[in-house]
């Protein structure tokens, strides 16, 4: 007989997951209060077992219960996430005060490995770093980069333990202002071959990860299907079943992105569930039914996640699904809520850290919305044909449950996924069906050929209607967070309502939602203009704005050509929570990395009127890769000339210098684009990189030189730049200065310093105040950055 575990409507599980992952948040930023914490939970379990005893029953008093789960969570966020990171930072400082000898760092690895030397990347979980002769306790996270000459990788993956040697620093500061700081310091370390990694041993991680490490050998080996197989079926079936997304053709990526269906194209927790509605799918086929049934299914969702390698975004989904399926075979049925309560709690006592991943937030909100919205979206629709009508209902809700998260976290509104998810998510469905076929064929050494053709027609259908989702899919300015809780609150409480309460409570959610996703950003200066040096590392990114226009001048980048991702994940999110959606015009003054990757992402996914570059060499081909994009989005290209002028909405650009003849030394550099911004009775000089050889020429001209309100430092402050008699031809109020913290280079170099020291001209630079920005109004001068950091 199934006896269910709960009275009707009772999941004391939801509100226990509520308070544990408050006490975690409290405990991951509290400095002290372990021992109260302990004799809170010791309390209040001693008064809830005496009630309980009292009473005859299993009630407990709520204020207990509430002190008992806030005093685990913050004992379990103080002891395993705090503690930890005020070590971590002792040792760190222990370690730089030792010298500049190379550091060794044990832990594990948390992640596969992405990419191949030099773009190889993981994530250790730091244990021990050695100073000296002793080894310390060093708990951290570590973002590790591979280069150099390296043997095939992997040298060890996933769950295996590692020594790590090479150099080992702070993480930068996040790209946007509205991530969350984090309670634990981030490093990176860089190791310069794969030589210096020793392999120590293995993790229970490293025997769950076995069968994703030897299907992708299986789908790694050597097959005669060229660029297409690469492209339409090894990269999606690699990401979709075994999580290893680095696989994926980047533009594949970009559309998918664009139309706000990546989640399609990546294990997630969509995923595991509709492997659970495959497996239960094929068992009603065969006509199994009771408990093998769901013993079937629950090993058919244990094998999709180690198949994925234990992927976060899975786990999480799994252990919804796989606590119901269970609790369903003991015959002790309980509530989805309560299941979602029961997987949060174990996930969040297991690993606290998750309590801070976007992918947490996104996964239960998902599970949440289905639980919670599904069935009131269902009775508004019509009720045939019944599965499209459910698939329908579950995507529909699962999305307006994620929306305001999606809005605040990526800045996206994705509406034509709505309206594609009836039949992309069957299709994503159909496809983990053929593709866990395919992966069995090629593990068994069988021929896969008319498989492959069908996956790879299911993925280019996927991708066509991710394109058309593009179409409908729109970037918006970052909203203020309270507002997006307000929405999720809202939704919640609709939720939980009936009759018209229920339909407040929706209308107002979706009010609001609409009200922060139309929401215009904050514009420039009415008078003047704003010229702001955007923090891209060890490169220029240079935003100017007025009114509601915007210019851009470079865009940073890595100094490996490859890494065109780069814009995405560090300039596109300044300009986005600047409120800026679309350029009048972007201007690349020369074709280094450091200076052009950051563009790829802004003309592909902003709305650009205007491409503009120097006349100088096309060095590894940069100019070309970009003019080829700006043709594929319909951006006009002008390669600019010594007098151009470009006159935007009451603002000049007049073109000092372009291209010119090759010199012998910087010869790129020195053929930078160098242009000054005017508008409102302001002005400022933006030089690219160009060196003292191109100033020299500026200087003799004469009359092309006039005082300036603001110089952005040529060269990022190289002493081959800023020359004495430039800056006194100049005369500037102020510098902007853009460089990476602790660069290799030097920058900004003391000669250029001591130079625009003794014309007193102060500097705002990059690598210690992150973003500056200097507001040129009318009659004032406004100076803002972003923090003081250490050199």
């Amino acid at each position: 007989m199934i006896r269910p575990v709960l009275d009707a409507g009772e999941s004391p599980a939801a509100p226990a997951a509520m308070w544990l992952v408050t006490g975690i948040y409290l405990g991951a930023w509290s400095v002290r209060g372990l021992p109260a914490a302990i004799a809170l939970v010791v309390l209040s379990a001693a008064w809830m077992a005496l009630r309980a005893r009292r009473r005859g029953c299993g009630r407990v008093p709520a204020l207990a219960f509430a002190a008992f789960w806030l005093g685990a969570g913050f004992t379990s966020g103080r002891a395993r996430i705090a503690m930890p990171a005020e070590q971590a930072r002792r040792t760190f400082v222990h370690a730089v005060s030792g010298g500049p000898a190379a550091d060794v760092v044990e832990g594990v690895l948390a992640d596969f490995w992405s990419g191949t030397p030099p773009r190889a990347r993981t994530i250790l979980r730091a244990e021990r770093l050695r100073v000296g002769g002793s080894e310390l306790p060093f708990r951290a996270e570590v973002v590790v980069f591979l280069s150099g000459e390296s043997p095939a990788l992997p040298v060890a993956d996933r769950g295996d333990r590692v020594r790590l040697t090479g150099r080992l620093e702070p993480e930068d500061l996040s790209a946007s202002e509205r991530d969350i700081p984090l309670p634990w310091p981030r490093y990176r370390m860089s190791v310069k071959s794969a030589f210096l990694i020793d392999r120590l041993g293995s993790t229970p991680l490293s025997f769950a990860t076995l069968p994703n490490r030897a299907l992708f050998r299986a789908l790694s080996r050597p097959r005669g299907s060229g660029e297409d197989f690469e492209r339409d079926v090894r990269g999606p079936l690699a990401a979709l079943l075994l999580g290893r997304t680095a696989e994926l053709d980047r533009g594949m990526v970009a559309r998918f992105r664009r139309g706000g269906q990546y989640h399609l194209l990546v294990v997630s927790g969509l995923h595991v569930v509709l492997a659970a509605g495959l497996a239960a799918l094929a068992l009603a086929i065969l006509r199994i039914e009771g408990k093998r049934r769901d013993v079937a299914m629950l090993l058919a969702v244990l094998l999709f996640v180690l198949v994925g390698g234990v992927n976060p975004p899975a786990v999480r989904a799994g252990l919804v699904v796989g606590i119901l399926l269970t609790t369903r075979l003991l015959e002790r049925p309980i509530p989805g809520a309560q299941a979602i309560g029961l997987s949060a709690g174990i996930l969040f006592l297991g690993a606290p850290d998750q309590v801070f991943s976007i992918g947490s937030v996104l996964t239960f909100a998902a599970v949440c919305g289905i639980a919670l919205l599904a069935r009131p979206i269902a009775s508004a629709l019509p009720s045939r044909p019944r599965w499209l009508m459910g698939s329908l209902a579950v995507a529909l809700a699962a999305e307006c449950a994620t929306a305001p998260a999606l809005l605040w976290r990526f800045n996206i509104v994705a509406a034509g996924a709505w309206l594609s998810a009836p039949f992309s998510i069957p299709l994503s469905a159909a496809l983990i069906a053929g593709g866990a076929l395919l992966l069995a064929a090629y593990s068994l050494g069988l021929p896969g050929a008319l498989l492959e053709s069908l996956f790879g027609s299911g993925v280019r259908a996927l991708e066509w209607m991710a394109e058309r989702a593009a179409g409908m899919a729109f970037l918006r300015p970052t909203p203020p967070l309270p507002g997006v809780i307000l929405v999720g609150a809202l939704l919640a409480a609709g939720a939980l309502s009936r009759g018209p309460l229920r339909t407040a409570g929706f209308a107002t959610a979706a009010a609001l939602f609409l009200a922060l996703a139309l929401r215009a950003g904050a514009p420039g200066p009415r008078e003047g203009f704003s010229i702001e040096a955007l923090d891209v590392g060890q490169g220029d990114a240079v935003l100017l704005r007025w009114k509601r226009r915007a210019m851009l001048v470079d865009g940073g980048g890595p100094f490996d050509p490859g890494s065109t991702d780069f814009g995405r994940t560090r300039l596109l999110p300044k300009l986005l929570d600047r409120g800026v959606t679309r350029l009048d015009v972007v201007l690349l003054t020369h074709p280094h990395p450091d200076h052009a990757l950051g563009l790829f992402a802004a003309i592909e996914e902003l709305p650009v009127d205007l491409l503009a570059r120097s006349t100088g060499e096309d060095e590894g081909g940069l100019y070309a890769r970009l003019e080829a994009l700006a043709a594929r989005r319909g951006v006009p290209v002008r390669p600019l000339l010594d007098g151009d002028c470009l006159d935007l909405d009451g603002a000049r650009v007049s073109v000092l210098h372009s291209g010119g003849r090759r010199r012998k030394t910087d010869a790129v550099n020195n053929q930078s684009v160098v242009a000054l911004f005017e508008r409102g009775g302001r002005a400022a000089l933006l030089t690219g990189d160009a060196g003292a050889p191109t100033e020299a020429d500026l200087v003799a001209t004469g009359g092309s030189l006039t005082p300036i309100d603001v110089l952005k430092v040529g060269h990022h402050g190289s002493r081959t730049s800023t020359s004495a008699a430039f800056v006194a031809a100049l005369r500037p109020r102020v510098a902007l200065l853009s460089c990476g913290r602790r660069n290799r280079f030097g920058h900004p170099a003391p000669e250029t310093l001591a130079t625009l020291a003794r014309f007193c001209v102060p500097v705002l630079r990059t690598d210690l105040r992150s973003d500056c920005r200097i507001d040129l109004e009318p009659g004032r001068t406004l100076l803002a950055w972003r923090g003081n950091l250490a050199p």
